[in-house]
Protein backbone atom coordinates (compact mmCIF):
# COMPACT_ATOMS: atom_id res chain seq x y z
CA UNK A 1 0.00 0.00 0.00
CA UNK A 2 2.95 2.43 0.70
CA UNK A 3 4.45 1.29 -2.93
CA UNK A 4 0.86 3.02 -4.34
CA UNK A 5 1.01 5.73 -2.32
CA UNK A 6 4.26 6.63 -3.23
CA UNK A 7 3.58 6.25 -6.73
CA UNK A 8 0.62 8.46 -6.38
CA UNK A 9 2.50 10.96 -4.79
CA UNK A 10 4.89 11.15 -7.58
CA UNK A 11 2.61 11.04 -10.49
CA UNK A 12 0.24 14.01 -8.61
CA UNK A 13 3.48 15.95 -7.95
CA UNK A 14 4.57 15.00 -11.50
CA UNK A 15 1.43 15.92 -13.39
CA UNK A 16 0.93 19.26 -11.54
CA UNK A 17 4.01 20.76 -12.76
CA UNK A 18 4.48 19.41 -16.08
CA UNK A 19 0.60 19.80 -16.70
CA UNK A 20 -0.72 22.42 -14.42
CA UNK A 21 -2.04 25.55 -15.23
CA UNK A 22 -0.23 27.22 -11.66
CA UNK A 23 3.25 26.19 -13.39
CA UNK A 24 2.49 27.42 -16.54
CA UNK A 25 4.65 30.41 -16.58
CA UNK A 26 7.66 28.24 -15.49
CA UNK A 27 7.47 26.07 -18.51
CA UNK A 28 7.29 28.64 -20.63
CA UNK A 29 9.89 30.19 -18.87
CA UNK A 30 11.93 26.88 -19.39
CA UNK A 31 11.36 26.19 -23.24
CA UNK A 32 11.97 30.02 -24.16
CA UNK A 33 15.61 30.34 -22.25
CA UNK A 34 16.48 26.91 -22.38
CA UNK A 35 14.75 24.84 -25.03
CA UNK A 36 16.70 21.47 -24.24
CA UNK A 37 17.28 20.09 -20.87
CA UNK A 38 14.72 22.30 -18.48
CA UNK A 39 12.10 22.23 -21.54
CA UNK A 40 12.26 18.70 -21.05
CA UNK A 41 12.24 18.31 -17.23
CA UNK A 42 9.58 20.88 -16.95
CA UNK A 43 6.99 19.24 -19.53
CA UNK A 44 8.01 15.72 -20.37
CA UNK A 45 6.05 12.92 -18.24
CA UNK A 46 8.98 10.21 -17.78
CA UNK A 47 11.81 12.97 -17.50
CA UNK A 48 10.29 14.92 -14.21
CA UNK A 49 8.49 11.88 -12.28
CA UNK A 50 12.40 10.36 -12.26
CA UNK A 51 13.21 13.33 -10.22
CA UNK A 52 10.39 14.03 -8.30
CA UNK A 53 10.66 9.94 -7.35
CA UNK A 54 14.39 10.65 -6.58
CA UNK A 55 12.89 13.21 -4.00
CA UNK A 56 10.07 11.51 -2.60
CA UNK A 57 12.35 8.63 -2.17
CA UNK A 58 14.22 10.55 0.11
CA UNK A 59 11.28 12.22 1.96
CA UNK A 60 8.99 9.03 1.94
CA UNK A 61 11.24 6.15 2.11
CA UNK A 62 13.06 4.41 -0.59
CA UNK A 63 10.39 1.26 -2.32
CA UNK A 64 13.89 -0.70 -3.54
CA UNK A 65 16.45 -0.97 -1.50
CA UNK A 66 19.80 -2.19 -3.07
CA UNK A 67 21.82 -4.64 0.02
CA UNK A 68 24.45 -5.83 -2.13
CA UNK A 69 27.67 -6.58 0.14
CA UNK A 70 30.04 -6.74 -2.46
CA UNK A 71 29.46 -2.67 -3.20
CA UNK A 72 30.27 -0.13 -0.66
CA UNK A 73 27.40 1.51 1.14
CA UNK A 74 27.42 4.87 -0.70
CA UNK A 75 27.08 2.89 -4.02
CA UNK A 76 24.44 0.90 -2.67
CA UNK A 77 22.94 4.69 -1.92
CA UNK A 78 23.51 5.41 -5.46
CA UNK A 79 21.68 2.48 -6.90
CA UNK A 80 18.68 2.64 -4.60
CA UNK A 81 17.77 6.21 -5.59
CA UNK A 82 18.82 5.68 -9.38
CA UNK A 83 15.99 2.95 -9.44
CA UNK A 84 13.92 4.35 -7.38
CA UNK A 85 13.40 6.70 -9.59
CA UNK A 86 13.19 4.65 -12.64
CA UNK A 87 10.84 2.91 -11.00
CA UNK A 88 8.61 5.88 -10.01
CA UNK A 89 9.41 7.26 -13.56
CA UNK A 90 8.57 4.18 -15.49
CA UNK A 91 4.84 3.95 -13.50
CA UNK A 92 3.78 7.53 -13.68
CA UNK A 93 5.12 7.15 -17.36
CA UNK A 94 2.31 4.35 -17.52
CA UNK A 95 -0.55 5.98 -15.57
CA UNK A 96 -0.32 8.87 -17.71
CA UNK A 97 0.30 6.75 -21.47
CA UNK A 98 -3.57 5.28 -20.07
CA UNK A 99 -4.49 8.73 -19.19
CA UNK A 100 -3.36 9.86 -22.62
CA UNK A 101 -5.21 7.07 -24.18
CA UNK A 102 -8.65 7.46 -22.21
CA UNK A 103 -8.91 11.16 -23.25
CA UNK A 104 -8.51 10.15 -26.49
CA UNK A 105 -8.99 13.40 -29.25
CA UNK A 106 -9.80 15.47 -26.91
CA UNK A 107 -5.89 15.13 -25.46
CA UNK A 108 -4.99 16.17 -28.74
CA UNK A 109 -7.42 19.45 -28.69
CA UNK A 110 -5.35 20.20 -25.37
CA UNK A 111 -2.24 19.73 -27.47
CA UNK A 112 -3.22 21.93 -30.27
CA UNK A 113 -4.31 24.43 -27.84
CA UNK A 114 -1.25 24.23 -25.67
CA UNK A 115 1.10 24.78 -29.17
CA UNK A 116 -1.58 27.71 -30.41
CA UNK A 117 -1.08 29.26 -26.93
CA UNK A 118 2.59 29.11 -27.10
CA UNK A 119 2.75 30.70 -30.76
CA UNK A 120 0.87 33.76 -30.07
CA UNK A 121 3.04 34.48 -26.79
CA UNK A 122 5.86 33.53 -29.03
CA UNK A 123 8.14 31.17 -26.70
CA UNK A 124 8.04 28.96 -29.75
CA UNK A 125 7.77 30.21 -33.52
CA UNK A 126 5.40 28.25 -35.76
CA UNK A 127 6.79 25.67 -37.76
CA UNK A 128 5.82 24.83 -41.40
CA UNK A 129 6.18 20.96 -42.28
Amino acid sequence: MTLLVSILIVYGISAIIALGKIFEPLRDLAEKHSPNFWKHLTSCMQCLPFWVGVFVAMVYGTPIKITNTTLPDFLNGFFTYLFSGALYSGTTMLIHTLFVHLKGSEWNKLQEKEELRKIKKGIVSQTKD
